[in-house]
């Protein structure tokens, strides 16, 4: 069978690198979500790009974040007051708290940095126009004009113009129909 040979001792990541890792993801979740708001409003619910709204939606999500993990570091403190120590009880398990706590600060520093905040809106909204672009070439395919081609052109002509009347005639509708409604809360 062999010897048995115990694992290295891990050393822990300094706390300061543990949190830098904990902001980076948290926020990376919160541009995400900014993404996925920004598609949803403007391809299901037609509205258009708010930063105002955006920023706010942001920086919500942030504080929740920071408002989760003030709650787990709470959870974490009574845990282990109501357990003996023992050998369970490593230096990781006895930061937990702190590394919580600190996360939480952050995250609310984050929420309050407008400039961050600005940040995120941008890169969500670059983010959501590279998904919609890949998801219209997936849908649409490649382009069907080939100019030295005239057999191609002719033959993909059909489907060129049901993109046109799908996608291109259908967003013009649909502007339309928003100019109209903006004339007439001017006009009234």
């Amino acid at each position: 069978m062999g010897r048995y040979i115990p694992p290295k001792s891990t050393v822990l990541a300094p706390i300061e690198r543990v949190v830098d890792e904990g902001v980076m993801i948290a926020l990376s979740s919160v541009r995400m979500a900014v993404k996925n708001t920004l598609i949803v409003n403007a391809i299901r619910n037609d509205e258009r790009f708010d930063v105002e709204k955006l920023t706010d939606s942001a920086r919500r999500h942030v504080l929740s974040l920071a408002a989760e993990n003030d709650q787990t570091a709470s959870r974490l403190e009574r845990a282990r007051g109501f357990r003996k120590p023992g050998p369970d009880d490593d230096e990781a398990h006895r930061r937990r708290p702190q590394v919580h706590r600190m996360l939480a600060e952050q995250l609310r520093e984050r929420a309050d940095d407008d400039a961050e905040m600005a940040g995120i809106i941008e890169r969500a909204r670059t983010d959501a126009w590279e998904d919609i672009g890949r998801e219209v070439r997936k849908r649409v395919g490649p382009p069907g004009f080939i100019p030295d081609q005239d057999d191609v052109y002719d033959r993909m002509r059909k489907s060129r113009m049901k993109r046109l009347v799908d996608v291109d005639l259908a967003s013009l509708a649909r502007e339309k129909k928003r100019a109209a409604k903006d004339k007439e809360k001017e006009t009234s």
